[in-house]
């Protein structure tokens, strides 16, 4: 059998799904582990794991992203997307694997308002959750190979997930109130546009290092909420407006976390899709997957365990 081409970790997440699928479309064998299969806090079972498939790529899409959580439980953050990353990266230098792996806006502090963070900004996390997840990026840029990859993104959502736009849609179609944020602006990302340029940045031989990938564009919350209702004909539908501070969420959120994309631009050639345009594949996308899910219980419609430990072809 030839050699496995990506193991994508996390792969009962909204991410780990949409690469696996992208993965599956270009006609190459992935295998998804969650949880069950490779638990990231465990280092012989993350080794054992990789030396048994000898992937050509390791997606290392896996952390624990309750950002509030991590407040409560700061040491399974920081061992999980921190000192698990490390362990995968030394993992992937034993079967010389190439390694991406994928992090988030919450590393800077969201001080420089109005001006995109490049991927060179200085890393200011202001909770745990920004600050494990930079552990893991130290760990994988301290291997220093050209085949190794952090990409940062943010506000990920996704067909099949619990995430914003569903939470928004489920309250608006429910006839509750809506009432969202308007003082953090960053930008929304689709996971399937995510999903391939993850993948495209793996066969574009660019050198190792940090990578911004969001969909272009940028709004606050509630603009986000506005633009989703708008799209899904709910623009009728009233939106109040909040502050951050109102929430009194344990985990300290940045104001701004608008991510330079310019880099990954050059890589691949392209700009990612801009967040309205993928706000709108999103519903369709949506749409038929809980159509599926209606007509044949076990299709996954939401955080489903049918993807775990399966291969792709």
């Amino acid at each position: 059998m030839s050699q496995l081409d990506y193991l994508v970790t996390g792969a009962q997440g909204q991410l780990g799904r949409a690469v696996t699928a992208a993965i599956a479309q270009r006609g190459r064998r992935a295998f998804g582990v969650d949880v069950e299969e490779m638990p990231l806090e465990e280092r012989g079972r993350i080794l054992s794991t990789l030396l048994t498939h000898r992937p050509r790529w390791i997606v290392h899409c896996g952390a624990i992203t309750n950002v509030d959580g991590c407040e409560q439980d700061p040491l399974a953050a920081h061992r999980v997307n921190g000192l698990a990353t490390a362990w995968i990266a030394e993992a992937a230098g034993k079967i010389d694997a190439g390694l991406v792996y994928v992090s988030t806006d919450f590393v800077f502090d969201g001080s420089q308002a109005g001006t995109p963070y490049a991927v060179d900004a200085a890393p200011r996390p202001l909770s745990i959750y920004g600050s494990s997840k930079r552990l893991g990026e130290e760990a994988v840029l301290g291997r220093e190979r050209d085949d190794h990859y952090v990409v940062r993104t943010s506000w990920v959502y996704g067909p099949g997930g619990r995430n914003f736009p569903r939470a928004i849609l489920d309250r608006a179609r429910a006839g509750q109130p809506l009432k969202v944020v308007t003082d953090q602006v960053g930008s929304p990302t689709l996971t399937l546009d995510l999903a391939e340029a993850l993948l495209d940045l793996c066969d574009s031989g660019a050198p190792g290092g940090i990578y911004h990938a969001t969909n272009s564009g940028h709004c606050s919350w509630h603009e986000f909420a506005r633009a989703v209702l708008r799209a899904a004909d709910l623009g009728d539908v009233e939106v109040a407006t909040q502050l951050a501070a109102d929430l009194a969420r344990p985990a300290q959120r940045p104001a701004w976390s608008v991510l330079d994309n310019s880099k990954l631009d050059a890589a691949l050639g392209r700009s990612m899709p801009t967040y309205t345009d993928a706000i709108a594949r999103y519903l369709a996308a949506e749409s038929i997957l809980l159509a599926s899910a209606a007509a044949d219980p076990g299709v996954p419609g939401n955080q489903s365990g049918t993807l775990r430990g399966k291969e792709y072809k």
